[in-house]
């Protein structure tokens, strides 16, 4: 696992700010559901172009092989499923994980553009070390995005070649139940699957250097929903009250016209939050910079 930095910087409008300070907690947002609709189709995409590699190996559109399958007919069979869970039916939207967005530098400009809105914007600051014992007795993950291409194929072939020699071992010692072992190494696969795409994005936004907290498939009983326009937007509530000593310690205040009073503000907004020490620092971005 890749050591996160000291801190990691969450930038947001002054809603999120408010929101997530006054109820602490966060909202993790269904990968499908990003401002990047095509997000989670980029790692689709690689896993699309990937199977025939595997595929290849045998021949191609023969019949399912009647049991008892011998170790390459089940991999055979173990792709082809791949390939109609995919390919045939739209499961993704099935999937629903959900993401958080982090990013190492509190004061970049590409950031304040991207993420916040034109008049002004906060970069809240969160302790590492603070955050990771939580996430984990929550069975959330806190890891890095992926940009390499390269490294991204290598992670999905690395999956599909697992859970291959997972079903080999299954069918071998339960000879008889192919069919359930296929389901259920399929679906593992796709669960898996889903939390891996969460993290990759495509190269043109390695400036980013994005860390993600990336949850399990949620059960839909378990989600929130928001409005945006005309569509729900289902987001998993991250509740941290208990988490102590309170995990964000900075809030840099974006570039702004107004940004002494957005600071002062501020100030008066955490004192009255008993949140006394957050450190509240100013951007050094000129605010002429962002139109």
């Amino acid at each position: 696992m890749t050591t996160p930095p000291e801190r990691l910087y969450h930038y947001t409008s002054i809603e999120g700010v408010e929101g997530i300070l006054s109820k602490r907690s966060l909202w993790a947002s269904q990968i499908h559901f990003l401002n990047d609709t095509q997000e989670f189709r980029y790692s689709f995409d690689i896993l699309r172009k990937l199977i025939p590699e595997f595929r290849d190996r045998f021949q191609k559109k023969r019949p399912l092989p009647v049991p008892p399958l011998n170790p390459e007919e089940c991999l055979d069979a173990f792709y082809g499923a791949i390939e109609k869970i995919y390919f045939e039916f739209d499961v993704l939207a099935r999937i629903p994980v959900c993401v958080f967005s982090f990013s190492p530098c509190g004061d970049l400009l590409s950031q304040w553009r991207g993420y916040c809105p034109a008049n002004g914007g906060y970069s809240i600051g969160f302790r590492s070390e603070l955050l990771i014992p939580w996430l984990k007795s929550n069975k959330l993950l806190l890891e890095p995005c992926i940009y390499d291409k390269t490294k991204q194929e290598a992670i999905i072939r690395e999956e599909i070649v697992e859970k291959g020699n997972d079903l080999i071992k299954k069918q071998s010692d339960e000879p008889d139940n192919l069919e359930n072992i296929m389901r259920e190494v399929s679906i593992n696969f796709v669960m898996e699957f889903s939390q891996i795409a969460s993290k990759l994005k495509h190269p043109a936004f390695n400036e980013e250097c994005e860390w993600r907290i990336i949850s399990e498939p949620i059960e839909n009983k378990r989600m929130s929903f928001g409005v945006r326009k005309s569509i729900f937007l289902p987001y998993l509530e991250l509740n941290f009250t208990d988490i102590e000593p309170f995990p964000i310690d900075e809030i840099i205040v974006g570039p702004s016209l107004e940004q002494r009073l957005a600071r002062s503000s501020l100030q008066q907004f955490l004192l009255k939050k008993d949140l006394k020490k957050v450190a509240i620092k100013e951007s050094s971005t000129p605010y002429r910079e962002l139109m």
